[in-house]
């Protein structure tokens, strides 16, 4: 993202472009609050000044990589941008262990396919993990609830592993918000205090409510030298 950083920083206009799946599409799961892709360009607009940065969310409910191949020119390629953020995974997942192998190769075909056409930048996200729901009394086959949970027909953990080492094979930035949510921990002094672990941040059991939009994008932050809190969060200790 060297590239991208730098022109910011500059004043210069960039084109991003996100691609991704109903996590990245603007739905009913963050009821009406902006999700991760808004949070980042406000976050943008914020740092770097007005029409500095022009943010395409190119999410589709139910994509993977193979359909997203599909949609490259329409969705990103004709936009020529500077960075890709690449959203998906989830969707990949429940093609199961049998399918990881053809996952990688989609993951490869696609980003080969932006820098040979655009030579843009990528950064890849890797998803949020399945948490169990929230709701009494539980099944029992569920562990506690907000917990992140893999089943064989979606081994996410796998698949976020996957993109972890290709993001470094093939030299691209990652965030991997599948490792730093399973490895979230919630403090609570009292057991009625529980915030329910992960359950806070999600919709439903795969989709993330507005409170997982904000946590996706104050992992992101950093790597666009933004602020993780924006204006209307800072508290005034004065007053």
């Amino acid at each position: 993202m060297k590239k991208t950083l730098e022109k910011l920083k500059a004043g210069e206009h960039v084109t991003i472009v996100a691609l991704g799946d109903s996590i990245t599409e603007v739905t009913f799961h963050t009821r009406g609050r902006m999700n991760w892709v808004g949070l980042l360009d406000e976050a943008i607009f914020e740092a770097y000044g007005n029409g500095v940065c022009t943010l395409i969310n190119a999410g589709k409910c139910a994509a993977n990589f193979p359909t997203s191949f599909d949609r490259l020119e329409r969705d990103v390629l004709r936009f020529q941008p500077d960075l890709v953020i690449l959203a998906l995974g989830m969707n990949d997942a429940g093609t199961g262990k049998a399918g990881l192998h053809a996952f990688k190769n989609d993951v490869s075909k696609v980003i080969n396919q932006i820098r040979q056409s655009c030579g843009s930048e990528i950064l890849i996200r890797t998803p949020n993990p399945v948490v169990t729901v929230n709701g009494l009394p539980l099944p029992e086959e569920q562990p506690a609830v907000g917990q992140a949970v893999e089943t064989q027909k979606r081994p996410l953990k796998m698949y976020a592993n996957a993109l972890v080492e290709l993001a470094e094979e093939l030299n691209c930035s990652c965030v991997d918000h599948y490792t730093l949510w399973t490895e979230k921990k919630f403090s609570f002094k009292h057991p009625v205090a529980n915030p329910g672990a992960l359950w806070s941040r999600m919709s439903d059991a795969i989709h993330p409510g507005y409170l997982g939009h904000l946590a996706f994008f104050r992992e992101l932050a950093p790597l666009f030298e933004v602020a993780k809190y924006f204006p209307w969060e800072e508290v005034d200790h004065e007053n």
